[in-house]
This record gives structure tokens, sequence and C-alpha cells, in this order.
């Protein structure tokens, strides 16, 4: 028999058998074999369809939906990377058996390691080239950057979540329990095959937290180190061998992530420090959302997304000459106790409703620095009434606190713009006097001046308070509702008492403005737009 033919018919037809006549096959037939097989799997790569490794098996039938599959098309890669079928797993993994009895296995070992090396390798560059990032992080703008940044994440989470977990996968099936601890595994031969990929992969954000001045953007680098987060304890199995090269990468990555740790504990003090400190004065216009509360509103949200990777920050210490304003609570423990994501919101928030207190006395009205007030501490309320969690991660005293501050803006709004001409409709110095006789013509004349006062006040209010908004509807509808819940009871009480004390049959005659009238002007108000 033709063992050499046999063999090769069988693999050809994708059939190959090792029965009791497999110990009669040449070791140099087996190592052709192998290497034909290495260097020619029958399962490539596709576009919908992948090789899922799972308890250490692996089986062409899963779609790929992590999220590197959002950008990253496997049909890109087609000739570039090619994967082992569970056929081809099946028959290398038999002929190194037999290759092991000979004590022949270290070549196959050998050439399978360099070979899957070249196969990494170029997967990583071809997922550079199309994705656009470097090995060494260079940027013009910080929108470039962020760009950058994404391209690099998603290529990690390819790179480790998929290339690696499978060439380890394949490597431990095929040459598993094998061959003496200088041919395979526990000699970290598996790592050799993708360190050099690995080690490129983390010059990015080496090259990157390298920088004598890093962006201080939450925005850009919050995800990125969450990302880093997750990631890095995927290396760390991957490469927890006791080898130079398994050390070395997982010191690197570890060392990357605490070095990004750090970066992002400094923003945060720079965030706490911002929000106390922007002290500019100029009245936003109509009373809207200033600017500094969207800032913290987006950095309370970002805090909340990526919170799991932040807990383990700890506080920033605080020189001397640094401190902030006794009045607000919390500024004076910037010490270097660790300190919780939780204390940092608090603090965040504090500051943040000093500040605005303090902008809202230079609005040349009182009752619009009310109105800022209320506009600015409702949005923070209601964006932390949008989680659940988020609230308890405030906690209930702050969060009475905002609503608080609310409720007292409110009712200052009201008494400071309506307060005037509510006392006037509600009958100040309306009462006739019983001593006196009335006189037709001098009770008209009263009636008139009175009508004209308060029509002079209310168009004086809508005039005034024209170009102001209430960006909330929810937040409108209810301060609308106060003001003529304020305001109708009182010109009803008005209009009654004309009627009454100056006896005036024809009322009617002088009203400018009905009960519906002023329900609808009421209405109309605070409907500006920035």
């Amino acid at each position: 028999m033709n063992l050499t033919k046999d063999l090769f018919s069988l693999y050809t037809e994708s059939k190959v058998i090792f029965d009791g006549q497999a110990s009669q096959i040449p070791s140099s037939q087996l190592k052709l074999q192998f290497q034909d097989i290495l260097f020619n799997p029958k399962y490539p790569i596709g576009a919908d369809q992948f090789l899922k490794s799972s308890n250490n098996s692996v089986s062409p039938s899963a779609s790929i939906t992590d999220s590197s599959s959002m950008t990253l098309h496997y049909e890109d890669y087609k000739g570039h990377l090619k994967v082992f079928s569970e056929e081809d797993i099946k028959t290398l993994r038999r002929i190194s058996e037999i290759l092991t009895s000979r004590n022949e296995l270290a070549d196959c070992v050998q050439m399978y390691v360099e070979r899957r090396k070249d196969v990494v390798n170029t997967l990583f560059m071809r997922l550079r080239e199309k994705l656009n990032v470097q090995t060494v992080c260079h940027f013009n703008c910080l929108d470039e950057l962020s760009d950058k940044i994404n391209g690099w994440i998603q290529i990690a989470k390819f790179c480790i979540a998929t290339i690696f977990k499978l060439e380890k996968c394949f490597y431990e099936q095929i040459f598993g329990d094998l061959g003496t601890s200088e041919d395979t595994a526990a000699n970290g031969r598996f790592v050799s095959i993708v360190v050099g990929a690995a080690a490129e992969l983390f010059e990015f954000p080496d090259s990157l937290l390298a920088r004598r001045r890093l962006p201080q953007r939450p925005d850009i680098l919050m995800p990125f180190c969450q990302e880093l987060t997750n990631l890095v304890p995927q290396v760390i199995v991957y490469f927890d061998q006791d080898v130079q090269p398994a050390k070395a990468i997982c010191g690197l990555a570890t060392e990357i992530l605490l070095r990004l740790k750090q970066q992002m504990t400094k923003i945060l003090s720079v965030t706490e420090k911002h929000v106390l400190r922007e002290l500019s004065t100029m009245p936003f216009p109509g009373g809207g959302i200033h600017p500094l509360t969207r800032h913290i509103i987006r950095h309370i949200d970002l805090i909340y997304v990526h919170r799991k990777s932040l807990n383990d920050l700890v506080a920033r210490p605080q020189s001397s000459n640094d401190r902030d304003p006794p009045e607000v609570l919390g500024s004076h423990e910037m010490d270097e106790r660790p300190i919780s994501i939780e204390s940092h919101l608090t603090r965040v928030i504090e500051f943040l409703l000093y500040n605005l207190k303090f902008k809202s006395n230079f609005y040349g009205q009182e009752s619009l620095g009310c109105l800022f007030m209320m506009n600015n501490v409702n949005s923070v309320s209601e964006m932390i009434k949008s989680s659940e969690e988020l609230g308890e991660l405030i906690g209930t005293r702050l969060r009475m606190k905002l609503r608080e501050k609310m409720e007292l803006a409110r009712t200052d709004y009201l008494h400071t713009s309506w307060g005037e001409v509510c006392d006037f409709l509600k009958g100040k110095g309306l009462k006739s006097h019983s001593n006196f006789d009335f006189f037709p013509g001098r009770s008209t004349r009263a009636v008139k001046k009175k009508f004209g006062t308060f029509n002079r006040m209310f168009e004086d209010i809508l005039q005034t308070q024209e170009g102001w908004m209430v960006p909330d509807q929810q937040l409108r509808m209810k301060l609308l509702e106060c003001i003529m819940v304020k305001l109708i009871p009182a010109y009803n009480q008005f209009l009654e008492q004309l009627s009454r004390v100056h006896k005036v049959k024809n009322l009617n005659g002088y009203i400018i403005y009905s009960v519906k009238d002023l329900e609808t002007k009421v209405l109309t108000m605070f409907q500006n737009e920035y």
C-alpha cells in the first residue's frame, strides 16, 4: 500500500482518517501534511460567518455580533486571515500526537508559531490601515484624536477578544498537553504568536499618555479608560505565563491603565475647580440654561456611563494656597484620602449651585435671576431623575436640596414678578368710606383709574418678560399654572370689589382684559428658544 499517496488523496477529499496504520506513516510525510494544512486552511474568513470559540472548542457556525463588527468587515481581509475548520484541527492534533510519540514535535511547533505569527501580524497591519490608526499617536485636533482613539478601541477589541482568543484556542487544541515543556504551551510558545501584535497594539496608548500635555477632555478619555478597564484583564488572562514576553505585555498593559486612571483623576480635579471658579458675570440671555450647567450635565452623564472604570480613582492632593470658598460644602476636602465617584458628583453639583447663585446676582432684575436659577437647577434635577441608579449615586440629601432650591427660586420669582400686581388686585385702596357720600362721577373716574393701573402693570410684566425663556416644557407649564393660580383669583376679586364698592352697573365697558384674555396672555409666556 502506498501510504503517502493514500494519505494525500484522503486529505484532498477532506476526509483524513488515522487508523492503526498511522504509526507507519513516515514523520517527513506527516510534517508535510501538517505544513499543507497550516498554510492552506479550508475555512476562510468571511463577511457573515466566523469561527467562534467556546469552552475550548471551535465551530464554524456563529456570526460575529460584538461591537467590532460594526466597523470591521471581514470580507476586507479574505485571503489575509484563514482559520482552521474542526476537521483541520483534528488532523493537526492527531499528527502532533504521533510526532510527540516519536519526540519529533518541535519542528512542527516552530513552523506553526512562525506561520500563525505572520497571519496575526498581517491582519493587525490591515486593521490599522483600514481604520487609519498609527502605532504612535499623532493628532492635529481633538476631533482627530477622538477618531483615532475610537479606531484603536475597535482594533483592540477585535484583536484581544477575537484574534488572541482564537489563536490561544487553536494552539491549545492542537498542542495542549503534548510534547515537552521546551516544545509547547508550558514554555509560552503561544505567546510568541501574538506578542508582536500585542506589543505594537499598546504602543498607541503608551505614546498618547507619554505626551507632556494631554487634552483635558473627559468625553474623549473616559470611553478610552472604560475600554481599557475591560480589555486589560483579558490581556492578563492570555499572557498569564511565566515567560518574559508575557510578563512584559502584562506589565505594559497594567501600567498604561494605571497612568490613564491617574490622568482621569486630574481631569476630575480640574472639572471641580472649573465649576467653582468659572466666575463670568455676563447674564445669559432670557435666563436660560447656562453653558456651565450644560457642561456639568454632560460631565455627570459621562461619569455615570463610565462609573465602573472610575470607581477606584483616588483623590487629589491639595496645596495650602489652593483653597476653595468656605461657603461650599466639600470644598476643603481635597486631600489624599480615597474619593468615591459619589463624592465627586456631590461636589460638582454643590459647586455648580454655588456658582449659579453667584451668577444670578448679576441679572438686572431680581425676578430674571430667580428664573435663571429655576431653569438651571431644574435641568440638573431632571437629568438625575432620568435614572434611578444615578439618583442613588447622587444621594437623597442632595436631591432634596435641588428640589428645595427649585421651589425657592419659583416662589421668589412669583413674589418679585407678580406680588405687587396681585396685592393691588386684592383691594388695597378699594374700600369705600361710609362717612362720605357716593358721587357717581367720582366713582367712574376711580374705576377707570384702577383698571388703567392694573392694565399698565400687567402689560409692563408681559413686555419686560417677553424675551425670557423656560426651555423645559413641563417646568414652563407648571410655572404658568402657578402664575394663573395666583393671578386669576385676585383678578376675579378685583372685578367683584369694583362692582360692589363703586356700584358701577356696566363694568364690562371698562374691562380691556377678560379672565380668558389673561389666561391666554399668560400661556404665551416663556416660549422663546435659544
